[in-house]
């Protein structure tokens, strides 16, 4: 789970109805959770190659607060045989430590790299962190914490001048569930906490550490790397949730503590419970575009319509929707959590892709929700990009970098890709896409014409969008 600004920070936090009011904790609280093969996709979440999730941690350390327990204060309890807590200070049972992961430190650089490549290429895109150097993962950094079992396994580099660590956490082989970089100088951005803030360290003299979660009534014990850097493992959910954070010396008394702060409550525009989506009114074209109106030249022809059924497609996005679920059910809005989980029920809106590969937008049954679903697999255990967010007072959804709203007496739309040219986008039933776009690695501001039955434009605009398709 990343500390750091995602991958898809921008894409994954949909805020033409939420505008930002917080820093980079708010986005990542809101990042979407994706998973691409060939390249990153989140702040957002992600955030997230063959495989990227974005979605963060609670971002401490910037709050943390340092304080030296009693000489003759109560201890840990340990196992003699093993040295493992058994309990802590309070008397309460204590979760065992994640394992060591047995893979090789060049292994993990390895199957790090190219998530490391494009989580870089984006921040330089974005201008984004100014603290990160950007040098690249390689042998020159250092493995600080490494924990899981067989390939999935969640590590922590440092980099060669100690100014920034990356988080690592591979769900297969050469697969990145998620990715992120942070500071390791909270003074990195004056006057404010800085946009990648270090998360999971504790202090010098720190020699166990245990990790209150919310809705656990136990706390965790986390597995202790070099440098203070420490990990909960890849099976843990910390979304959000960590509740406080507790370092014990050599003897078992706390010298550390870290309590997370009340949130703010979010300032976001009240939207009246009876606003669903509203979508233009579909128009027949009575001249289909095939030349850019423009420049006279064959426009390029719109992705095609997915051969599999609505069944099909509400089946297969069902098992990355209820991931996103367990992921950061708790942070999500009230519509979101509202509409449930996706089934049968729900609208397919819009369906592109060919075989196995598939983008689809899909509406809640109470049509105040959409879900947006690309696939590389028939299975969640495959590459996937997947976001959902609730509809805005005005009856619309926020702008994506994935498909788009068809504007009101437009027939037609036309894309200028940058790659591809003029390109004319699949329409359905008030939306439009221009590719099996997924991932959002190669986001561009292009050109956005729309034209009325007759081929008569009538619209205009810039949009960012998601050029690089599968």
């Amino acid at each position: 789970m990343s500390t750091d600004i995602e991958r898809l920070l921008a894409a994954a936090a949909d805020d033409t109805d939420q505008p930002l009011t917080t820093d980079v904790d708010d986005l990542l609280v809101r990042a979407r959770r994706s998973v691409r093969k060939t390249r990153i996709a989140t702040v957002s979440t992600a955030v997230l190659t063959t495989g990227v999730i974005i979605a963060g941690v609670a971002t401490w350390s910037a709050n943390r607060n340092e304080s030296t327990g009693p000489a003759d204060g109560p201890r840990l309890t340990m196992d003699p045989s093993t040295g493992r807590i058994i309990k802590d200070e309070t008397g309460k049972a204590v979760q065992t430590p994640p394992p060591v992961s047995q893979l090789s430190d060049a292994n993990l650089r390895n199957q790090c790299k190219q998530a490391d490549k494009e989580y870089v290429d984006f921040l330089r895109e974005r201008g984004a962190n100014s603290f990160d150097k950007r040098q690249p993962l390689g042998a020159n950094w250092k493995v600080v914490v490494k924990t899981g079992t067989g390939n999935r396994v969640q590590a922590m580099f440092l980099s060669p001048d100690q100014s920034v660590v990356s988080t690592c956490t591979l769900m297969s082989v050469g697969q990145a569930q998620s990715y992120g970089r942070s500071s390791t100088k909270p003074e990195a951005t004056s006057g404010k906490t800085p946009s990648g803030t270090v998360a999971n360290r504790v202090p010098d003299g720190v020699r166990e550490v245990l990790v209150d979660l919310d809705d656990e009534t136990e706390p965790r014990q986390a597995l202790l790397g070099e440098n203070g850097f420490y990990s909960l493992g890849f099976d843990a959910s910390t979304s959000g949730q960590v509740r406080q954070v507790r370092g014990y010396d050599a003897q078992g008394h706390k010298v550390f503590e870290y309590v997370r702060p009340p949130l703010p409550t979010p300032q976001r525009p009240s939207v009246p419970d009876n606003v669903t989506v509203k979508t233009a009114e579909p128009i027949t074209p009575n001249v289909v575009l095939t030349k850019d109106p423009l420049t006279g030249k064959a426009l390029a022809p719109p992705p095609p319509v997915s051969p599999l059924t609505d069944e099909q497609i509400t089946t297969r996005c069902r098992g990355v929707d209820d991931i996103y679920f367990s992921g950061g059910s708790k942070t999500q809005e009230p519509r979101d959590k509202a509409a449930g989980s996706v089934t049968k029920d729900w609208q397919v809106a819009l369906k592109t892709g060919t075989g196995n590969k598939l983008t689809a937008v899909l509406i809640s049954p109470d049509k105040k929700v959409y879900a947006w679903c690309h696939m590389l697999a028939p299975t969640a255990k495959g590459a996937y990009d997947y976001g959902r967010s609730a509809v805005q007072a005005n009856g619309k959804f926020a702008e994506d970098f994935s498909f788009g709203m068809v504007p009101d007496g437009v027939a037609q739309l036309v894309v200028d890709l940058p790659k591809q040219g003029p390109t004319r986008a699949l329409i359905s039933n008030g939306y439009y896409i221009w590719g099996l776009t997924g991932g959002n690695s190669d986001i561009k501001k292009v050109r956005v014409r729309g034209y009325d039955a007759d081929g008569k434009q009538v619209y205009t605009a810039t949009k960012d969008v998601d050029a690089d398709f599968d």
